[in-house]
């Protein structure tokens, strides 16, 4: 696997600069932050951290390593996991991905792997006040906080060309319906509909489940189907999938050779008109130079304008950590108002703090803005449903699209439902 490591020392700042009260003097061990989260362009989220953390701790140096993807650094981080050697903090999405490591004999947390945060990393108790209540339970065990939320992103949206919509006279779909009759009408263009990645097939189930699922049957149903209080085979959720299927037949055909990000670059040299993604995708248009509402444009999946399915990067601490005291400060940064500006705002997505605003002039941000201080969130796959489940699930998706027939992932969903419950 492919690792890709920066130092992240200094970032702008001049030599010889005194300490900040609660840092040794003296040069200090690195800390190691190990993740996923990508470089836009000239925008590097964890770069911008390191920043505000190196104001804050002049001493302390930043050491990211990168994955080339979500799932190789899930698995590099297993491996270090279990072998004691972990990174000193770590990203994971909200709720089961962290949550796996707390109640890792998965019964309790007397064998976790991470150390709970709320007596250890400074700010807990501001945490608190300004995280909403369903992402402070997404990392939290018992009563206590086992990660910190860097940003909170909704994965439920659509982005599109808005050049090429125009240029085919399209307007903004407001129903699956107008998917599909769009979909018609650019296949006699010979452009496709949907540009789609699915090397990693987790795309797939973001699609389907996150926002088709959700966009027919509602929040509730959603729920209470991932929380396995339902039948595997609901003919509900049946339907949903043969739905899919008509829609992907207007997606790109080489899907599965193509990451999220290839996809949205697709979308974003007009050869394709709009890809289903969380809104970190928004720094692939941003980085090419695109202006929202002019060049491309952004919208909730049609028929979810008021639900809010977030998914969050979260950092935690693991109990071999070798810097413990160096994690304990840059993860007090992470959860910081300027640590949560810096990585929102470099990113293009919302702060996990709703005292952090987003900027004024995004419209898209303002309004998911209100939807996350009005607390009604719902969960992504990720946070509801164990590695164990959503790998098959994500496999069996792709095997439907190659077989253009549900019953892989109905099959699936019967041989592992009952891990749901």
């Amino acid at each position: 696997m492919a690792l890709v490591v920066a130092l992240l020392a200094g970032c702008g700042q001049s030599r010889g600069r005194a300490p900040a009260a609660g840092s040794a003097e003296g040069a200090q061990p690195p800390i190691e932050i190990f993740g996923w989260v990508e470089r836009n362009g000239a925008s590097d989220p964890l770069a911008a951290l390191a920043a505000i953390h190196r104001e804050r701790h002049p001493g302390d140096i930043v050491i990211t390593a990168r994955a080339s993807s979500s799932g190789q650094a899930r698995r590099a981080l297993r491996a270090r996991m279990l072998d004691n050697d972990p990174p000193d903090t770590f990203q994971a999405n909200a709720g089961i991905d962290l949550m796996q490591w707390v109640v890792f004999n998965g019964i309790d947390a007397l064998e976790s792997k991470l150390v709970p945060l709320d007596d250890v990393a400074a700010g807990t108790e501001s945490w608190r006040g300004a995280i909403p209540s369903e992402l402070l339970a997404s990392v939290s065990y018992r009563g206590k906080i086992y990660g910190v939320p860097a940003n909170v992103h909704r994965n439920n949206m659509v982005f599109y060309n808005k050049r090429l919509f125009a240029t085919l006279g399209l307007a903004a779909p407001t129903s699956v319906a107008d998917l599909l009759a769009q979909g018609a009408k650019l296949r006699d263009r010979g452009v496709p509909l949907l540009a789609v990645g699915s090397r990693e097939p987790w795309t797939l189930s973001l699609f389907m489940f996150e926002c088709l699922l959700v966009s027919r049957e509602g929040r509730a149903f959603y729920r209470d189907f991932f929380s396995g209080r339902l039948t595997p085979d609901d003919p509900r959720v049946v339907s949903a999938l043969q739905a899919g299927l008509d829609l992907f037949a207007f997606a790109n055909p080489d899907h599965r050779q193509l990451s999220w990000l290839d996809a949205v670059g697709k979308v974003v040299r007009g050869q394709a008109a709009m890809t289903v993604m969380g809104e970190w995708a928004r720094g692939a248009f941003l980085a090419a130079g695109m202006k929202l509402g002019i060049d491309y444009d952004e919208i909730p999946f049609p028929g979810t304008a008021d639900t809010f399915v977030f998914s969050a990067d979260v950092f935690g601490l693991p109990v071999d950590a070798k810097n413990r005291a160096g994690a304990e400060r840059l993860l007090a940064t992470v959860g910081s108002v300027e640590g949560q500006r810096a990585i929102s705002r470099t990113r293009g997505t919302l702060s996990a703090r709703i005292d952090v605003p987003p900027v004024d002039d995004d419209p898209v941000l303002a309004r998911n803005y209100q939807l996350l201080k009005a607390g009604d969130l719902l969960v992504a796959l990720s946070g509801m449903v164990p590695a164990s489940v959503s790998d098959d699930l994500d496999s069996s998706l792709a095997e439907m699209l190659d077989r253009r027939d549900v019953e892989p992932v109905v099959q699936t969903l019967r041989s592992r439902y009952e891990l749901l419950k």
